[in-house]
């Protein structure tokens, strides 16, 4: 279980913060690497690092990442020494997540969603760090709450 400080974070976080030229980079670098050296507690999933993998690689990426590129670079993310957590998905987080998917109508790519909020659920973390609040905010009944980063807060 994770401790009560414990943050989720989604894949724009990661993505910001590895693309250089991504408009979120000068805010989610900082951040990354202060996870990564235990400055701050932060957790995520296999399918949040498969999420990662797959923006890197993507055709329309700026600009596209080889897939030795791609895995080396999410793979440093949670590796030995980085502090970040990778949460597991298990049986209990499946039937969680298809529990929202049918509670909150999600459909296609949203069930993702639903998988990620179940998964940190599952594991006790409430506080969720992510650039798309929208796709966030529906499971803010099942006690999600939007931790940042400091730019989305703003906005708030």
């Amino acid at each position: 279980m994770a401790s009560a400080d414990t943050v989720f974070v989604d894949a724009g976080v990661f993505i910001g913060a590895l693309l250089g030229d991504d408009p979120r980079h000068q805010e989610a670098r900082p951040l990354v690497e202060s996870a990564r050296c235990d400055e701050i507690s932060w957790c995520t999933s296999a399918g949040v690092l498969a999420e990662v993998y797959a923006a890197l690689t993507w055709i329309g990426a700026q600009p596209p990442q080889s897939p030795d590129t791609a895995a080396d670079a999410v793979r440093l993310l949670v590796a030995e020494p980085s502090a970040i957590r990778v949460l597991d998905t298990g049986r209990a987080a499946g039937l969680r997540m298809l529990d929202f998917a049918k509670r909150y109508a999600l459909t296609g790519r949203r069930v993702h969603d639903a998988r990620h909020a179940a998964t940190a659920l599952e594991s006790r973390v409430r506080s969720v760090l992510t650039y798309d609040t929208d796709d966030w905010r529906v499971f803010e009944p099942e006690g999600i709450v939007i931790a940042g980063p400091p730019s989305v807060l703003a906005l708030s």
